[in-house]
């Protein structure tokens, strides 16, 4: 995929689709012992309502999603400090079978550009923390870490490092 083009807001249409890339992705997952996301955690009815709010972009190899993106204003959980200027980055997801071909980094630097260009300066993400592997990725795309929050006994969440990248807004730009 070298045409970044090819990202297209989601559709209720594609909800299926995401949920089945996301659940095949937590089942690798669970192979490689990484303690991230789990088969069946996120419903058809949560993707179709985010879907809703065109939190979600995809990529298609013919009708199949083989990449997606889910970008928010705001995410009170994970950031609890209000940033106007920030918007983030999750769902990022890319078919196993296309590994190593740079999808992700591409599909990434587009959600940034989505970001940049919408007026805001600061794209965030974040990761399960104790993915050395990812949280490493995440920096050598100049993304800078922002600590790690922790849910608590009672949460079945696992503990997430946070990144952030500052760029040039699109309004930024304008003045250059």
């Amino acid at each position: 995929m070298t045409d970044t083009n090819l990202l297209h807001l989601a559709t209720q249409d594609d909800s299926i689709g995401i949920v089945e890339l996301r659940d095949s992705l937590a089942r690798w997952q669970q192979q490689k012992q990484i303690q991230q996301w789990m088969p069946g955690e996120l419903s058809t009815e949560q993707v179709a309502e985010q879907i809703s709010r065109n939190e979600w972009w995809v990529c298609k190899e013919g009708r199949k999603i083989i990449a997606t993106v889910r970008i928010v204003e705001t995410d009170d959980l994970i950031w609890p400090e209000d940033d106007p200027q920030a918007a983030y980055i999750h769902g990022l997801m890319v078919d196993r079978s296309l590994s190593g071909q740079g999808i992700g980094q591409e599909v990434l630097a587009w959600a940034e550009q989505s970001i940049f260009a919408t007026g805001h300066s600061v794209a965030r993400l974040d990761c399960v923390a104790s993915n050395a592997n990812l949280c490493q990725y995440y920096e050598r795309l100049g993304y800078s870490e922002r600590g790690v929050v922790e849910f608590g006994p009672d949460s079945s969440w696992f503990p997430v490092r946070r990144f952030e990248k500052r760029g040039l807004s699109g309004a930024d730009r304008s003045f250059e």
